[in-house]
């Protein structure tokens, strides 16, 4: 493209185009050698060249000629070797500046296109070196400025007066909005109203004194072109002294996935997944802090939750019904506590309210609410369901206290409203030094039976005939983080006096028949017996329960057997007659234990659809030298069989006991003779050796 220059413009109807100023230099150079070749004859006269040869013609042409001749090598010279030079090297500033000027960094022309040839060392040589060497700059330049506007990360400068004097185009991508927008516009403008403080921003004479200091990175949040609010990891470098950028350069990453997935991690870790609420490390964490906060003497309390009759919903309705209503727990309780006041879920039924700076009475009180609250029915599905609660309150005291052991206290004080059937029980150090120890043992057992600390030893009853191993017996034992293992006899009489043994009972039937579940996969079928409390045995929702575990494991109900004691028959026996009549009906084996040693008779005994007697431990022990004891067993033998019964001896311990049981026709032995309890790997073990002796149930 031609450098052109034109005096007049052109007359709308002339198209002829503008005639180049290199054009017309090569015309005036030429015009310059014809008039020199002319003229030069005259010339010559006024050098004295004769007259005769200077007005000859020939020398007049021959001088016309050399004009001709200078005239065409100055027309060459300008149009064809410095036009040319100087024509391309217009031609490539135009196509830099086109190229320099496109937003995107590229116009297609390659940087091998617009280079100069350099030619010769004169001046127009050096020229186009330093064009060459001012166009290699350039594309460096190029490729940065193609590199900040195609990276996903915003580049931005913010000048000395606060506001952005540049930014990438990436910024459209960001936050949905034009660099356009955003030029001129404080940073301040453009962040959450709560995060101004984290840039440190100022604007002015202050900004240019370099008073504020950005961190290196921090996170903000940004409103987006939508309207919502987006996370940017911002990482600054301050380049205020820098002569070239003089401005402080900040770039910016879209981060809002990785913090919303923080986010969700974090709202995981410390709330329940059902309900939405706290879970129990977030209020014991909570707590913890209020307890150390606690100034001028604050009193912190804490109110433990658990829901009575809750099971009964899990296992009428199924567990889909039960979370329903768990998770209509925490609204049902928030209009009732104070904005600072925490509901959170320790795990099943449980539940509990954190309240800091309250009295005892207004934690009382507060309780109170939240029963009377959770009393009224809960609607699910179309179902209107009750349930009762059941709450201890602890409240700090002056002294030091933990969180662990103000939540054991409330747990105290929950048990014993459970025993009062009062609803609200505060705890009373001064009352629960009476019965401390019973009190911190069903907690604890509590807790055990929910973090699964209780398993179960198996007993064997042999065949006194065949030597056959024709049942077990599933005994209970609790495994106590401090007290080791721990019998029976240690926690099931304070256990069946409250709330916790039908829990017991489940959790026993769902470890036994687990068990039998897995015997039978290894191909041993033997049934098991598990005891039942006298409880137990008048609720009329066992049998549906005793076969819901049935089911929910897969075994046949010929597989189970339930052992209860002559106590339980005493106390209302026309519904324990009934419970037992429908698990009868069901299949499920039934046997009195410890016979002899409470107030039934076999009379009695002949009106239950019972097919087992067990003779207690106490007579078996005494019949080789006691006569009474003898006479008794031999009674008791002679009788179950009379009546169809299988007759049990417990508490066999020696050769002699067992060969003088036998030979008064007692069916089954059990005790120490044969096998002390021990746990289900061993057991699997013991009968190993016993496989071809082991019976299968009746179907």
């Amino acid at each position: 493209m031609a450098l052109t220059t034109a005096t007049t413009p052109p007359a709308s109807g002339d198209r002829r185009p503008p005639v180049g100023v290199f054009t017309r230099l090569a015309l005036g150079m030429a015009a310059l050698g014809i008039c020199i070749g002319a003229v030069f004859p005259y010339f010559a006269e006024f050098l004295d060249v004769p007259t005769q040869y200077s007005r000859a013609s020939t020398f007049r042409m021959a001088c016309l000629a050399a004009g001709v001749g200078l005239g065409a090598a100055n027309w060459l010279l300008a149009r064809r070797v410095i036009g040319r030079r100087l024509q391309l090297l217009a031609t490539r500033l135009t196509d830099v500046a086109d190229t320099v000027g496109s937003r995107s960094g590229s116009s297609g022309i390659a940087r091998a296109e617009l280079t100069l040839p350099v030619g010769a060392a004169d001046d127009l040589g050096r020229t186009a070196a330093a064009f060459n060497a001012m166009l290699a700059a350039l594309d460096r330049e190029r490729r940065f400025r193609s590199v900040v506007q195609a990276t996903s990360d915003v580049i931005m400068l913010i000048d000395l007066t606060g506001r952005i004097s540049f930014v990438s185009d990436s910024v459209t991508d960001l936050l949905g909005r034009s660099p356009q927008e955003l030029l001129g516009q404080r940073p301040h403008d453009l962040v959450h109203p709560d995060d101004p403080a984290l840039l440190g921003l100022p604007t002015g004479a202050e900004f240019r004194a370099g008073a504020a200091d950005l961190p290196d990175v921090l996170v903000v949040r940004v409103r987006h072109g939508d309207g919502n609010w987006r996370h940017l990891e911002v990482t600054s470098s301050d380049r205020r002294t820098d002569p070239v950028i003089g401005a402080l350069l900040l770039t910016a990453r879209d981060v809002t996935e990785r913090i919303e997935l923080q986010e969700r991690l974090a709202h995981q870790a410390t709330h329940d997944e059902l309900t939405a609420l706290p879970n129990r490390a977030a209020v014991l964490a909570r707590g913890a802090e209020l307890l150390a906060a606690r100034q001028g003497g604050g009193h912190v309390a804490v109110a433990l939750l658990d829901l009575d009759r809750f099971k009964e919903v899990n296992d009428t309705l199924g567990h889909g019904y039960g979370d329903r209503l768990l998770a209509q727990i925490g609204p049902r309780l928030r209009p009732h506590l104070r904005e600072v006041d925490v509901v959170a879920r320790l795990g099943g039924d449980e539940f509990l309210l954190l309240l800091p700076d309250v009295s005892t009475e207004a934690a009382r009180a507060v309780a109170e609410r939240a029963r009377a609250a959770l009393i009224e029915p809960f609607l699910v599905d179309g179902l209107a369901l009750d349930v009762d609660v059941s709450i201890g309150v602890a409240v700090s005291g002056a002294g030091p206290l933990d969180i662990d052991s103000l939540l054991r206290q409330a747990d105290i004080a929950m048990y014993t409203a459970k025993e009062r059937q009062s609803g609200v029980e505060v705890y009373d150090a001064a009352a629960d030094g009476h019965d401390r120890g019973r009190l911190v043992l069903l907690s604890e057992f509590r807790r055990g039976m929910a973090e699964g600390h209780l398993v179960l030893h198996y007993q064997p009853k042999v065949s006194l005939r065949t030597g056959a191993v024709v049942g077990l017996e599933a005994l209970v034992r609790w495994e106590h983080p401090t007290r080791g293992l721990l019998l029976p006899g240690d926690f099931l009489p304070a256990v069946e006096q409250t709330g916790l043994i039908e829990p017991l009972t489940d959790c026993v039937l769902d470890l036994a028949l687990a068990q039998v579940r897995a015997w039978t996969e290894q191909g041993v079928a033997v049934p098991v017996a598990v005891n039942l409390s006298a409880r137990s045995v008048h609720r009329p929702d066992l049998p549906a329960r005793v076969l819901s575990a049935l089911a929910s494991h897969g075994i046949p109900a010929g597989m189970l057997r339930l052992e209860l004691t002559e106590s339980a028959l005493v106390a209302e026996p026309a519904r324990a007659r009934d419970v037992l009549g429908r698990l009868h009906s069901a299949g499920v084996s039934l046997s009195i234990d410890d016979f002899g040693t409470g107030y039934s008779s076999m009379g009695r005994v002949k009106n239950l659809p019972v097919s087992e007697v067990k003779i207690d431990r106490s007579f078996i022990a005494e019949m080789a030298t006691t006569t009474e004891d003898a006479a008794l067993v031999r009674s008791v033998v002679d009788l179950g069989h009379e009546l169809g019964l299988t007759v049990v001896a417990e508490g066999v311990e020696d050769p002699a006991t067992a060969a003088a049981l036998a030979e008064l026709g007692c069916d089954v032995g059990q005790g120490y003779l044969y096998a002390a309890p021990m746990g289900a790997a061993e057991m699997t073990d013991w009968l190993a050796g016993r496989l071809p002796a082991a019976v299968t149930a009746r179907a």
